[in-house]
């Protein structure tokens, strides 16, 4: 179990900062529900207040997803919908989409659950949580002027206890800023690489009652803060060498030459 919530984190983390630029010129993708009855909620998970119920055959517009499908569906496998003029979430199993779950963007994340399996107490449920997240995010400070800090701001989420500053450098590597359990981040220059870099920040809202990192549930995608660049020597990225096998390649057989007829 602990293996499989790894392989599922490992997966959404992979593809949250990602979803918007997927989404970009992409063909529509539709769905047709596959059972009679299909509840809809507010959000991507069972906790969610119900909103509606789609009957057998009824087409839709899929918009996004939450969950990595690895070899059987989950509860953790959802599709965000358009019907009838509204937004909601289906479970993944009861709708057929025209094309492969996991090449669906991803816009939501479960609920966090206490170790009794049940949804804390802080939330509204009538509501998707992550489309009430909305605000301003900001930085103020510079590193290319000479500041040794600077300070990021972003909106409150209900319900959460811990925000994680995120950092992407030039060459992709994703790396942990900077934890706060308000909705101010302060990241200093000693905590960055010594050399010239250019960062992308983001926010990300955890619910936990540990301290540990592991027990960390993460409430909604992240949102993207901007870019800063921090001052020193330039260096030149090593050049990718190539794979070293530790078993040898089968070698291609060659043709049997015809037997020697005396």
């Amino acid at each position: 179990m602990r293996f499989r919530r790894w392989l599922v984190f490992m997966g959404a983390a992979l593809t949250l900062v990602a979803w918007a630029v997927a989404q970009e010129g992409r063909e529509p993708i539709t769905g047709i529900v596959e059972f009679d009855g299909a509840t809809v909620y507010v959000g991507p998970d069972f906790g969610y207040e119900a909103i509606a119920q789609l009957p057998k055959d009824a087409a839709v517009t899929v918009i996004g997803r939450r969950g990595f499908f690895l070899y059987r569906w989950s509860g953790d496998d959802w599709l965000q919908i358009e019907f009838q003029g509204r937004t909601g979430w289906v479970y993944a199993r009861l709708i057929r989409t025209s094309v492969l779950f996991n090449d669906i963007p991803v816009r939501g994340i479960g609920l966090p659950r206490n170790r009794d399996g049940r949804v804390p107490d802080g939330f509204d449920l009538s509501e998707n949580i992550c489309e009430a997240w909305q605000g301003e995010l900001t930085m103020t400070g510079d590193f290319m002027t000479g500041d040794q800090s600077v300070t990021f701001t972003f909106p409150e989420l209900e319900g959460a206890r811990v925000y994680t500053i995120v950092l992407d450098d030039e060459q992709g590597k994703r790396s942990t800023g900077v934890d706060s359990t308000t909705t101010s981040a302060t990241l200093y220059r000693s905590d960055l690489a010594y050399f010239q870099q250019t960062y992308t920040w983001y926010v990300a809202p955890y619910w936990t009652v540990e301290d540990a990192r592991y027990y960390w549930q993460q409430l909604c995608p992240v949102k993207r803060g901007g870019t800063f660049t921090v001052s020193g020597p330039v260096v030149t990225p090593f050049a990718t060498r190539p794979h070293n096998f530790y078993y040898y390649r089968t070698p291609v057989p060659t043709s049997t030459p015809p037997p020697l007829i005396p």
